[in-house]
This record gives C-alpha cells, structure tokens and sequence, in this order.
C-alpha cells in the first residue's frame, strides 16, 4: 500500500499537535501530503447559555481564527519540504473526519487520541473513536504523553490471518522499509475458556495441538517472505487475553509502533475482533495504527 496524502484532524491542543508532527515524520521518507482539517463543532444558530443568539460575527471570527491557526502550522510543515494543504468545515467532528478522508482519497489519518475535552488517562475520546470505526483508511492514533519523536525501529503487528490483519502486515512492511528501518514483530494471540480446553482434554480432543501447529506453520511461512524482502523479523505464539498480550508484549520490546487489522475471525480462536483494537489504542503507550479490510 502506497501513503500518498495523510489527513491530521486539529484542534489545535497539544495532543493535535503531536499528531502533526508524526504525520510530517512519516511524509517525509514517504514522499507523502499532508492535508489538515479543521471542524468547527457549533451548530449553525449557536447560543451562549442565557439562549442570546450568538452573533454572526462571532462565527465568522472563529473560522478565521482557525484559518489563521492551519496557516501557520502549513507554513512550519512547509518550511520542512512537505507539500500540506488546509482546510476548516462545518461539521461534527466525528462523522466529519472519515468523510473527508473519503473525499480527499487519504491513505491514511493520523490523530491524537485526546484533545481539547479529554481526560488525563489514555481513553479514547469519542471523536477518535467514531473515526476508527468509520474511517475508509488506516488510523493512527498517538498519545501527546506518548515519548518523544516517532522513530520506527520496532513494530508490533498482531495477525490472525483475516484480511484485515495481512493488510495490516502490507503497511507495516512498507513503514519497515520506507520510514525505517525497522524490525517486524509478529505476535498471534488466542484466547481458549479453561472451561472448553479441560473439555476438550477429558474427550481426548488434540484440537488446541493442532491448532497450535496450523499457527506456527503460517507464522513461519510469513516470516519467510519477509526475510527473503530484506525485512527483519520473528513471530511470537501464544495463549491468553488478546489485548494484554498485545499491549505487554508492545511494551516488554519497546516497540515504536503496533500496526493491527480492526476485524478478525470469531470462534474458537476468539481472536482479534474490533473489540480487541479498541482496547488497544486505549491502552497501549505506543501509537496504534488500526487498519480495516479493504472496502468497496
């Protein structure tokens, strides 16, 4: 997958500012466009508390503060040899963003996880949320309280081999080579009820043996290919809450980056749902790329 033009919602707090500067490391080596958008959340009649008509001019000010504000952060992105181009709408924010992805065909969004109306703990505000579920791109959600400056050396990317965890896989490969280098971790994460595995040892069932074997035969296999690309990596296996493992594991081998598909298989794997990604991004202290299957 080719990242051609990257959207940066802004509301111009501190978390929103990370993400700008994250979207203008990966441009660079990418040869990417940025494209910042600016919603203004009021509706149309706004009024203060005491029900007064807000004046018109009062609206106007705003948007044009808010041009103001897009300029210069063009112009810092620009002073950097990255083509950006702004943009103010009215709308609400969290239907507004994968919209405007849509229109302006964005590879990808990249957002901060909490602006101007979060909480100091790393939950999702609704915004992010709605546009992870939404989006027709991947997002990249970061934290302002995330380190220091984006640099990929490490990524996590999470498989259980549905559609939307190898199209994760495409783009990590891709960051790996073109905004790394850096080394691929992949880890496969299921979670067996300790009522159903004691079942099926009493019946003499091997299925968890053998589906253990099916999953290091394909780790393997995609481990393969990607050493053969020149691509550092290895594969870890193991049993356990999907999310915990994920977060742990991003944590224990510090990794820069978790890249994860937002759809799995349901069953007895019980792996990587829609679910699990949100979790993710919540808790992880990394940024969290959230990729859907392809749609249309």
């Amino acid at each position: 997958m080719q990242i051609a033009t990257i959207l940066v919602p802004t509301d111009f707090s501190e978390h929103a500012q990370k993400a700008i500067e994250t979207a203008e490391i990966l441009a660079k080596p990418l040869c990417a466009s940025i494209h910042l958008l600016h919603v203004l959340h009021l509706p149309v009649q706004a009024v203060t508390p005491e029900m007064a008509v807000v004046p018109v001019g009062f609206w106007q000010d705003l948007r044009a503060h808010a041009e103001r504000k897009l300029d210069e952060s063009r112009k810092a992105i620009e002073s950097h040899g990255v083509r950006c181009a702004t943009e103010v709408i009215e709308d609400i924010p969290g239907f507004a963003i994968a919209a405007a992805a849509k229109r302006t065909n964005a590879d990808l969004i990249v957002m901060g996880s909490r602006g101007l109306t979060g909480i100091k703990h790393a939950i999702l505000g609704s915004v992010a949320e709605r546009t992870v579920r939404s989006a027709p791109c991947p997002v990249l959600t970061v934290k302002q309280d995330g380190g220091g400056a984006l640099r990929l050396r490490t990524i996590l990317v999470p498989m259980d081999f549905s559609p939307s965890s190898h199209r994760a896989l495409d783009i990590a490969k891709e960051l790996a080579k073109s905004a790394g280098p850096a080394h691929l971790i992949l880890v496969h994460a299921y979670y067996v009820p300790i009522e159903l595995e004691q079942f099926l040892i009493q019946q003499g069932d091997p299925v968890l043996e053998r589906l253990s074997e099916s999953v290091t035969k394909d780790l393997e296999k995609i481990l393969t290919g990607l050493q053969d690309a020149g691509i550092s990596s290895e594969y870890l296996a193991s049993r356990g809450a999907p999310e915990r493992l994920i977060v742990d594991l991003a944590k224990q081998k510090h990794a820069d980056l978790i890249v994860m598909g937002t759809h799995g298989r349901r069953g007895l794997t019980h792996l990587l749902l829609g679910s699990v990604a949100e979790r993710v991004v919540r808790t992880a202290d990394c940024p969290v790329m959230t990729v859907q299957e392809k749609r249309g």
